[in-house]
């Protein structure tokens, strides 16, 4: 049966059938999670898993076009996402800066993709270790559910390579913070010459903090029969620019609170915000350009415009009227009407992803 295109089927279909399986196989790690040993490991951990689901929910949705892969695939996305978010909270909540210990870490993400790989210290530079075997369990359920899709020899380039980026840029966002900009601007110069003519550090920095480039491609790896060819088409379908859109749609959520904590925020350095208004307007219409040459184009322009909304949604968003109108004057390009719909059950996906009734 083809993927749901129009509104009322898809978000019937994700409340039916994806929520229900990404919170069986969730739930399992929450268990696991609760054994690890080490006090400080466990509570970031947990920390992750219970602010950070709906990163699993919106993930889980890829399963829709995975046909009888569905349950397989949503398993590896909850495993390398709840990768991705406990190592977020390493990084991020711990006294370290030292750029050794999180990459060591972040080597996780591309042994995950290795199935034949064996594991490392991840842990090499930290005096707490005892995880009880919580991160090998991740990495080793990511190893286990890519061996078996059929086209993943072919995609497996294309994913280490969007991996090897999000771990460089995990790394260097969270160094000695006088050392960020200098090390991100460093790590643009070295991939210049492949983006688009007119990117900039912060915006290229924003393309290769998201993993729906990662995600697509392990979805399509459940297929026969992708080509070299297609695979570099899937990959460039979300890499550089509905990624960056997406990144940057989760820094125009955060804006207010990253001033007043005085963190990096990639949209701070726009000249203005009409600069910054015309940079997410152009994001999205190429966008809409490079999904246009997937397989299954329908569905992933409804997949990006769900996360446009989502982000529109927002209770920071809504709960402040300067945001609120810079929002709409952000997102005037086409699909209002399919925009707006999913406005609506964007709010009650971020009710049901919070627990709340």
């Amino acid at each position: 049966m083809p993927a749901p295109t129009k509104p009322v089927p898809l978000m019937y279909t994700i409340y039916r059938d994806v929520i229900p399986t990404v919170n069986v196989h969730y739930n399992q790690w929450i268990e696991r999670a609760k054994t690890i040993p080490n006090e400080e490991l466990r509570s970031q951990a947990l920390d992750a898993l219970a602010r950070k689901k709906f990163h699993c929910e919106g993930g889980g949705v890829y399963g829709i076009i995975a046909g009888d892969r569905f349950e397989e695939l949503i398993q590896f996305i909850i495993a390398y996402q709840l990768i991705c978010d406990y190592l977020d909270n390493l990084c991020d909540q711990s006294d370290s800066l030292n750029p050794n210990d999180f990459r060591a870490l972040h080597r996780a993400l591309l042994i995950a993709l290795q199935p034949d790989a064996p594991h490392e210290d991840y842990y090499a530079y930290r005096d707490e270790k005892e995880d009880g075997g919580y991160l090998r369990a991740l990495v080793e359920t990511c190893q286990g559910r890519l061996r078996t899709f059929p086209s993943f020899a072919v995609l497996q380039p294309h994913m280490l390579k969007m991996s090897g980026l999000y771990a460089d840029l995990q790394v260097y966002k969270h160094v000695k913070k006088e050392d960020r900009q200098p090390m991100l601007e460093a790590f643009f110069a070295e991939h210049k010459h492949e983006m688009p003519e007119g990117m900039t550090w912060f915006e290229f920095s924003a393309c290769v903090a998201s993993t729906l480039a990662i995600y697509t491609m392990a979805t399509y790896a459940t297929k026969e029969g992708v080509t070299e060819g297609l695979a570099k088409t899937i990959c460039d379908g979300y890499f550089p620019y509905v990624q960056g859109m997406h990144i940057l749609l989760d820094y125009f959520i955060d804006q207010k609170e990253d001033l007043e904590d005085d963190e990096m925020n990639f949209l701070f350095y726009y000249d203005s915000k009409e600069q910054m208004e015309e940079r997410f307007r152009y994001f999205v219409a190429q966008s809409e350009g490079t999904i246009s040459k997937l397989p299954d184009p329908k569905f992933h322009r409804m997949l990006i415009r769900g996360v446009i909304a989502i982000y529109l949604a927002d209770e920071k968003v809504q709960k402040d009227p300067e945001m609120k109108a810079q929002s709409k004057e952000i997102f005037k390009t086409g699909g209002l009407h399919t925009l707006f719909f999913f406005v609506l059950n964007s709010r009650v996906f971020r009710k049901k992803s919070k627990g709340e009734s």
